[in-house]
């Protein structure tokens, strides 16, 4: 299983999967499914780092200031292109650069299926909603600037409370 994947590769990854199936995606889009990504990456994966980075809780929700930086030339919900990413390989040479093993690439294609259909702006409603953001944004007014960490261990919690509920629900 790869782990500990630079995180910029994983981005490059949902950039390719976005463009080549005809999805835009944004800056702040980009963030949120980088976001879920190490959420049910920890969960699935029993609290293995997909990348090492950890989201921080900002204003439009969980950003990665990393990756905002890579971006912050184009705007928050302009659609970024494989040639603005400067990306230069195939989706399938990208899997292959990563080391994705197969429950991998399942894992991100359900991400992907799952959140990436959504837009930027329920994306950040979504994780306003939920608890390891909102936890991270305690005491702050909603426009405030902060680099709060979103922990690990609420959303290992959340996620995995979560999934039990919807298996409950399913049974």
């Amino acid at each position: 299983m790869a782990t500990n994947i630079d995180i910029n590769k994983v981005a490059d990854l949902l950039i390719l999967l976005c463009n080549e199936n005809g999805i835009a995606i944004s800056p702040l889009k980009l963030q949120k499914l980088l976001y879920y990504t190490q959420a049910w990456h920890w969960v699935y994966f029993n609290g293995a780092d997909i990348f090492t980075q950890q989201p921080e809780a900002w204003v439009n929700g969980p950003v990665y200031p990393c990756i905002y930086n890579r971006f912050k030339t184009i705007g928050k919900y302009d659609s970024i292109t494989t040639e603005a990413a400067n990306i230069q390989y195939s989706l399938s040479d990208c899997i292959n650069i990563i080391g994705l093993d197969q429950d991998q690439q399942n894992f991100i294609d359900a991400i992907f299926k799952h959140y990436g259909l959504m837009s930027h702006d329920r994306l950040v409603f979504l994780t306003h909603s939920e608890k390891p953001w909102s936890e991270s944004r305690e005491g702050l007014s909603p426009f405030e600037p902060s680099n709060n960490t979103i922990s690990k261990d609420t959303t290992i919690s959340y996620y995995t409370e979560r999934l039990n509920r919807n298996r409950a629900n399913v049974l």
